[in-house]
């Protein structure tokens, strides 16, 4: 069954139980959760592709606050409109939500053990794990669409991967500032081997 297909079969009942498992097991934070909408939405039911997924997270790291509210927004409307918005974020937020305050309750009981911090400490390594295999996952499908169109596009998006974690590091620059240059630079090198490619 092909993508469209596939979303036109999933229900909003079954949209919104996909976004509660989500909400329920997404321990780790925004990488984790990333991971598991990956999973849910690319690998196993194929209801979006992994490009769809990179041009989504594009267009919610343009928006202000939290961007993982903007990916279900988007998810939810791209397979069952407005309803599909509501559940969506009814599903991701209201299990975690729940969760989070009673572990926090939790461990402003027991944050001061020597024991808690160090699982702590060791839980932040296996999540750093998690979060390159989702960025992974993230920036593979623009690196291969660019790689199709040549190797001059794929350098430039390396380019302006390295340059921009490289700008942000020195520089700590307001990230949509970084977004808009990248964006700019992308533009004009797409624009120069149209036309280098158009002239040969």
């Amino acid at each position: 069954m092909n993508t469209r297909a596939m979303r036109e079969s999933i229900s909003t009942g079954r949209l919104f139980a996909v976004w509660l498992k989500i909400g329920c097991v997404s321990f780790g934070g925004g990488a984790v959760t990333q991971y598991l909408i990956q999973e849910n939405f690319i690998y196993k039911t194929h209801l979006i592709s992994a490009e769809e997924y990179a041009n989504i997270i594009a267009m919610s790291q343009l928006a202000p606050g939290i961007n993982l509210f903007a990916n279900a927004i988007l998810i939810g409307r791209r397979l069952r409109g407005g309803a599909g918005i509501a559940v969506s974020l009814i599903g991701l937020i209201a299990p975690s939500a729940a969760i989070t305050i009673g572990m926090t309750a939790a461990y402003v009981n027991f944050s001061s053990l020597h024991r808690v911090q160090s699982m702590l400490r060791t839980a932040f390594a296996a999540v750093f794990g998690i979060s390159l295999v989702a960025n992974w996952r993230n920036v593979s499908p623009i690196l291969s669409r660019n790689k199709d169109r040549g190797p001059v596009m794929l350098l430039a998006s390396l380019a302006i991967m390295l340059g921009g974690a490289l700008v942000y590091a020195l520089l700590s620059p307001a990230a949509v500032i970084l977004y808009a240059a990248g964006g700019l630079c992308g533009a004009i090198v797409y624009g120069l081997s149209g036309h280098a490619s158009r002239g040969a």
